[in-house]
């Protein structure tokens, strides 16, 4: 029995389908490491989009994984369903960028699909911190999606994680962005320590704060050589909060009740950082998700990063991460280094405005 629409329970905005567990690479720090190495079935992938568009709200759908082109026959087939039924979808996948041939990216570019790569920095630090299954260069593998979709004229955007043992080397990150050329935007991912995470560690916030400071200065004289200009997420991020005026932790969609991260046997989470967790299983995509623990969820998550409220940085930074702050034997503890990042950018987006912390607050 499906999901039906209740006074009580929020629509949702953000789903994220597990469309497969199996993946290519062997990433040191993945979190999605422990998911069973299986296929979603396709009907349960299009039940979860049909749950979530037949609120008539518009929502985030996320292709992801393990490696989600490795289903890319099932992400057609999802998008044609979403443009049948006129659901006011905003599609994305993020990949490791191996598999991107030029009519895949073709195909996601046509379709309005965002793309996303992940990407570490230069090919000494992918080659390391992304190892391949099949022992070839990660670095390479992404460099001919990155290419194929150059070629094509797609722009793409990168997400990088960052851990400490890898921090100090961060600004090569400009260096690809830019080398690249087709990449328009760069984020940061702090670690979060599950899965094969679990046995590495996130940056002190000082190392955080100092390796942004050189990846700034690094993408500006990049910038002024070649006259591009590539955004950072987490700065656009504190315009977009200046500007609405809706910074009560908007990225959460757990906390609100409006996410469901589905697994690759239809279980739906709070969160995909929190899949397996009994704690955070909300239904499934049979039976819907259950408002009770929905509620249960929010509420819990809400509590959890209360001390967020009390920062001078709250209105342009919008709260932490749960599932970041949430570690592996699941207490919740302050992540520094993801405050230190967010700091680090606000300040940077109110030197842009010409204003100060108070005034800009």
């Amino acid at each position: 029995m499906m999901e039906t629409m209740t006074n009580n329970m929020p629509p949702i905005r953000m789903l994220v389908l597990t469309l497969t567990g199996r993946c290519n690479f062997a990433c040191r720090y993945c979190y999605a490491s422990d998911v069973d190495q299986v296929d979603m079935a396709e009907e349960t992938a299009m039940k979860a989009v049909m749950m979530a568009g037949k609120s008539g709200e518009r929502f985030l759908l996320q292709f992801s994984g393990g490696e989600p082109l490795l289903r890319f026959p099932l992400i057609r087939k999802l998008v044609h369903l979403v443009e049948e039924h006129h659901f006011d979808a905003q599609m994305q996948v993020q990949t490791n960028g191996s598999l991107l041939t030029k009519d895949i990216g073709r195909f996601l570019y046509d379709h309005n699909v965002g793309i996303g790569i992940s990407c570490d920095g230069r090919p000494s630090v992918m080659d390391r911190t992304r190892l391949m299954k099949d022992d070839g260069s990660s670095s390479q593998a992404a460099a001919r999606g990155f290419r194929n979709l150059a070629e094509e004229g797609i722009g793409t955007g990168i997400t990088c994680v960052v851990t400490d043992d890898m921090v100090d080397e961060l600004p090569g990150i400009a260096d690809m962005a830019q080398f690249y050329g087709n990449v328009h935007q760069v984020g940061f991912d702090i670690l979060r320590e599950q899965g094969r995470g679990s046995t590495l560690h996130e940056p002190s916030a000082e190392a955080m704060t100092k390796a942004l400071e050189a990846v700034y200065r690094r993408m500006a004289l990049l910038e002024q050589v070649t006259g591009r200009h590539i955004h950072f997420t987490q700065e656009d991020r504190a315009e977009r909060l200046d500007r609405t005026g809706k910074y009560e932790f908007p990225q959460c969609y757990a906390m609100n009740g409006e996410a469901a991260f589905v697994d690759v046997h239809g279980s739906i989470y709070a969160c995909s950082s929190l899949m397996g967790r009994d704690k955070y299983l909300l239904g499934t995509v049979e039976t819907g998700r259950d408002p009770d623990k929905v509620r249960e969820v929010g509420d819990f998550i809400k509590k959890a990063m209360n001390r967020c409220r009390s920062c001078e940085y709250f209105r342009l930074c919008g709260g932490g991460c749960f599932s970041r702050w949430l570690d592996k034997d699941g207490h919740v503890r302050l992540s520094e280094a993801e405050c230190a990042m967010k700091k680090f950018f606000i300040k940077k987006y109110l030197e842009k405005k010409g204003t100060g912390l108070q005034s800009g607050l």
